[in-house]
């Protein structure tokens, strides 16, 4: 998974971690559809700046094989997306 330092946003330089989360909330969205199974979520880690609040989420290798075309997933280029 990527290693940030800094935030994106405001260059902030208090950034705290989460992993293990899952991907498909029980009654919220399901982030990743077509990744994972019914008895196992896609996992993702979350980086939240302490400075101005900005939020990114990280998919571990083995999600991101999922992430294709065959499960519904396109390019932002693609003509489909």
């Amino acid at each position: 998974m990527a290693t940030i330092k800094r935030c994106p946003e405001c260059d902030g330089s208090k950034l705290m971690t989460r992993g293990n989360i899952s991907g498909r909330g029980g009654y919220g969205p399901d982030l990743l559809p077509g990744t994972g199974g019914v008895f196992s979520p896609p996992k993702l880690r979350a980086v939240v700046c302490k400075d101005c609040g900005y939020l990114r989420y990280f998919v571990g290798k083995d999600t991101l094989k999922q992430v294709n075309s065959d499960n519904g997933w396109f390019s932002v280029d693609s003509s489909e997306a």
